[in-house]
């Protein structure tokens, strides 16, 4: 063994003043950064926990005070005609039918068709209206001027005296005509528009969303639309035979379940509230996101490993595991399928809190002031948190009801109108079934102590023979079977069905020939049943209206704004206005139709034509076309073309009078007389 004092070793040596120092500084620099460490995770703490602290009261208050939850629940299992636990459980004690009457879920479907009827035809239910009064371009007021200059010169220099009046009736003639033009312009340039904020609905998937958001509206006590929402997505272009797939931003339009959103308890108004969505993603969508700007992805990895640790709680609701069973889904408790929950958060946050997030100063001006943002929540890790890009500082989110209630964003569905006659209507179902079923054959009553030994009196059958022993002592007095036939009151109960579906119509304002069921009185003629449906579309204009003043009209409005920050080819102008004509197409769309045609038949006539002239005609049918579903625009010439038309046919006519003339011309030779008389033709009439 060698001893350690026997090598040849240096051993530094530091004197006792210049070691504390450094200690000092090794235990400042630990301080600091156990600090750092410790105000990270305050920070994230801080907003993490204010979120949950949001999600927490407003789950609260949907679950336990306001009892939203339940009737969330309640309305999906009437569409799927299904019975609560605790009503199944009544029915089985008492035994008999568990048959359900599914009436509320033929009226949603009803109402559902209808507003699709509404909203998801050809015919769109929205516009873009131009400026009222468009600028006129400076060009032309230069040629206007120069116009009245060079008129005004001419007058000069042929000695005529010039009349100011006169020159300023000339000038608003002109200006009337350019503003005339310029509104024109505008018009076709605002039909361009609209046909493009077209095509961003249409490439978004903003009308599939629609078509789930009017299943739902009818069906729960409201319905909600998310959007627009801009997601990176790969776009595939073709060059040569190969594919190129090139990531690009895109806006995107979904609806969200009402079971997945909460909002601020006391708020009355919608767009007021802050609003949390739950959502669910996988491991593959977490992984995505470490790709893309604005995330943190120390924050995503930590909830990657989290998750594969068993140690990221899930926010589930009391009403997941029913809702799960009535969607076909699997239980959230059980995850299999390994979704992770994740919270997005609409709403205002502290400024302090932001700066504390890690947010940029420069944004956060004010550290006491609230600031509208947008952040995603999973267990205790922010991923991400971005100021809200809406210029309005509004969130995306657009909810209505069937039936609003003043004061409240939560209204009724056609469930909660008819929940107590879809209730009774299944009692009187049960006891149809019930009452036919005991009704259907006769009950038997059989003295077990007068059978002989072996006689089984639960196996019956025609021409059965019985057995029986005497009985000494009660003799044969006693009849040792019998029968009796129980009463049926199936023509009743069916007589109070027919009621209640009756009341339902009524409650429900959804008439049932709209399902295609017979309808008397005047229904019973195909134009009678016309002017019935057409008064059952009316019912629905107070839906309508619901629709297009808390979701057309601001969501329409948001992606125009998004156009007008991010587009750069000028094709809005900032003058435009939405146009929502979702109520007018609900009241008007037959009659509409009718009143075109007809007036397009009364118009037929020359008065008309040349009042109106062949460009007004043209935009008559142009009208009339789009609104029976032709391409009006392809069928009917332009306001060019005809013009074009107009010219060569007045050329025509001009060459073939100037021809006409030429051959009416008599000789130079004089009459056929001689005389000084009156000139004659060749054909012997006057000239």
């Amino acid at each position: 063994m060698v001893d350690p004092l026997s090598q040849n070793t240096m051993l530094r040596v530091i004197p006792g003043g210049a070691l504390d120092k450094i200690e000092a500084r090794q235990l400042q620099d630990k301080r600091k950064a156990e600090e750092e460490l410790k105000l990270s995770q305050v920070a994230t703490t801080n907003l993490a926990g204010y979120i949950r602290t949001q999600f927490e009261m407003m789950k609260n208050h949907r679950n336990s005070q306001s009892g939203w939850s339940e009737r969330l629940s309640e309305a999906l299992r009437t569409f799927n005609g299904v019975y609560s636990a605790d009503k199944l459980a009544e029915i089985k004690r008492f035994g008999g039918s568990e048959i359900y009457a599914r009436i509320s879920a033929a009226k949603c479907r009803g109402a559902s068709s209808l507003l699709r009827d509404v909203y998801l035809q050809s015919d769109r239910p929205w516009g873009l209206d131009p400026g009222p009064d468009p600028a006129i371009p400076p060009n032309i007021m230069q040629s206007i001027q120069q116009l009245l200059r060079v008129e005004v010169a001419t007058m000069e220099q042929g000695g005529q005296q010039v009349d100011p009046t006169a020159m300023r009736d000339r000038l608003n003639m002109l200006m009337t005509a350019a503003r005339q033009a310029a509104k024109k312009k505008s018009a076709a340039q605002a039909k361009i528009a609209e046909d493009k904020i077209d095509e961003y609905l249409v490439e978004g998937g903003f009308y599939k969303a629609l078509a789930e958001f009017i299943a739902d509206l009818p069906i729960f006590p409201f319905a909600c639309i998310k959007g627009p929402v801009v997601r990176i997505v790969p776009s595939l272009n073709w060059e040569n035979g190969t594919a190129i797939s090139t990531p690009r931003p895109r806006m995107f339009w979904e609806r969200v379940s009402p079971f997945d959103i909460w909002w601020t308890p006391g708020a009355g108004d919608i767009e007021n509230a802050s609003i949390i969505e739950r959502s669910r993603l996988s491991r593959a969508d977490l992984n995505d996101l470490l790709d893309l700007p604005g995330y943190d992805q120390a924050e995503i990895r930590a909830v990657l490993d989290e998750y594969g640790r068993g140690g990221l709680s899930d926010n589930w609701d009391a009403t997941d595991s029913e809702r799960a069973v009535n969607e076909s889904r699997e239980n959230p408790l059980m995850n299999h399928s390994g979704m992770i929950t994740c919270l997005e958060f609409n709403g205002n946050v502290q400024g302090r809190m932001l700066l504390e997030q890690g947010m940029d100063a420069k944004y956060i001006p004010d550290g006491l002031r609230d600031y509208m943002v947008q952040a995603w929540l999973i267990g205790q890790h922010v991923i991400k948190v971005q100021l809200s890009p809406s210029p309005r500082k509004r969130h995306n989110y657009f909810i209505t009801s069937f039936e609003k209630m003043p004061g409240t964003p939560v209204g009724n569905g056609l469930t909660d109108i008819i929940a107590d006659l879809q209730e009774g209507a299944n009692s009187t179902l049960r006891a149809l079934m019930n009452n036919m079923a005991i009704a259907s054959g006769p009950q038997v009553m059989v003295n077990d102590s007068k059978l002989a030994a072996g006689e089984d009196a639960d196996d019956m059958y025609p021409w059965k023979r019985w057995h029986f022993e005497d009985d000494p002592i009660n003799g044969t007095s006693q009849v040792p079977i019998s029968f009796f036939q129980p009463n049926s009151i199936a023509q009743e109960l069916l007589a109070v069905y027919d009621k209640i579906n009756g009341m339902a119509d009524d409650m429900s304002a959804i008439p049932r020939y709209l399902q295609g069921q017979s309808a008397g009185g005047a229904g019973r003629t195909s134009s009678g049943l016309a002017m019935l449906m057409g008064n059952a579309s009316k019912i629905l204009q107070a839906v309508a209206a619901n629709i297009d003043r808390d979701v057309f009209d601001p969501l329409l409005t948001a992606l125009y704004d998004i156009i007008m920050m991010t587009d750069n080819s000028g094709l809005l102008t900032g003058e435009e206005s939405v146009r929502v004509m979702g109520v007018t197409v609900a009241i008007q769309r037959e009659t509409q139709r009718s009143r075109q045609l007809e007036f397009l038949q009364i118009t037929a006539n020359p008065i008309d034509t040349a009042i109106m002239g062949p460009e007004g005609r043209a935009q008559v049918l142009r009208t009339v076309s789009e609104g029976i579903g032709m391409p009006g625009a392809e069928i009917v010439p332009s306001d060019d073309v005809l013009k074009e038309r107009q010219q060569a046919a007045q050329q025509q006519q001009a060459a073939a009078a100037a021809g006409q003339a030429q051959g009416n011309q008599a000789p130079k030779g004089g009459n056929v007389t001689g005389d000084a008389g009156p000139r004659v033709n060749i054909t012997g009439g006057p000239q």
